[in-house]
C-alpha cells in the first residue's frame, strides 16, 4: 500500500530538468527550467458618480428620457478579446421595463430607471445591453476596434473601454414626487 502511494506521488511530481555544472578551472554551467502561470484576472476602474436634474426644460427638450453616462476601464486577460462577464446590481425597480430604482430622500418613494451597458468607450444605445439586477452578461473589451487593455488603467486603449448609461423615462419623472432620489449601482466584472 505504501509502495503504491509512493509510486503515485512520484508520477504526480514533474520531473526536474535542472542540471548541475561540472567542476572546472575556468567555468561551470548549470541549467534550470522556468514555469510561470498567469491566471485569468479582471479589474474595473474609473467609474464616475452620475447626477441628473430633471425639470420642465429637460423634459421639453429630450426625446422621452433623461440619461447620464459613465465611461470607465475594464481589464481582462482571459483571452485576446479581453472577454469578461458583468452584472449591474442595485435596488429593484418596478419590473415593468424599469429594472432599477432610486429612493427619495424626503418622501421615501421610488423613481424607477434603466441601465444600459456597452463594452466600448463611446456608448452605443442600439448595440448596448439592457441590464437587469443580478444577471450576468458576457462582454469583450475589444469591441468597436478597441485594443485589449494591457494595463489596469487602459492607457493603451485611451483610458476607457466601457460605458454605462442610466436613463429615467419622462413618464417616470412626471409621475414622481419632487425629491432628491439616490441609490448605488454595483458594477461587478468577473472572469468568464
Amino acid at each position: 500500500m505504501f509502495a503504491a502511494a509512493a509510486l503515485a506521488a512520484a508520477v504526480a511530481m514533474p520531473a526536474s530538468a535542472a542540471t548541475d555544472g561540472v567542476l572546472s578551472d575556468t567555468s561551470s554551467t548549470g541549467t534550470l527550467d522556468l514555469n510561470v502561470q498567469i491566471v485569468p484576472m479582471v479589474s474595473i476602474r474609473g467609474l464616475d458618480d452620475l447626477s441628473m436634474t430633471i425639470n420642465a426644460a429637460t423634459i421639453g427638450s429630450n426625446f422621452g428620457s433623461t440619461s447620464a453616462i459613465s465611461q470607465f476601464c475594464v481589464y481582462s486577460n482571459a483571452d485576446a478579446l479581453g472577454t469578461y462577464k458583468v452584472s449591474v446590481n442595485g435596488t429593484n425597480g418596478d419590473g415593468l421595463g424599469n429594472p432599477y430604482g432610486l429612493t427619495g430622500a424626503a418622501t421615501g418613494t421610488q423613481l424607477n430607471h434603466t441601465v444600459g451597458y456597452y463594452d466600448a468607450a463611446t456608448y452605443n444605445s442600439i448595440a448596448a445591453t439592457f441590464m437587469r439586477p443580478n444577471v450576468q452578461k458576457t462582454m469583450e473589451n475589444t469591441r468597436a476596434s478597441q485594443a485589449r487593455a494591457t494595463d489596469l488603467d487602459c492607457t493603451n486603449a485611451g483610458g476607457q473601454n466601457s460605458s454605462l448609461r442610466v436613463t429615467v423615462r419622462n413618464t417616470n419623472a412626471l409621475a414622481a414626487l419632487a425629491d432628491t432620489y439616490t441609490g448605488t449601482l454595483s458594477v461587478v466584472v468577473a472572469v468568464p
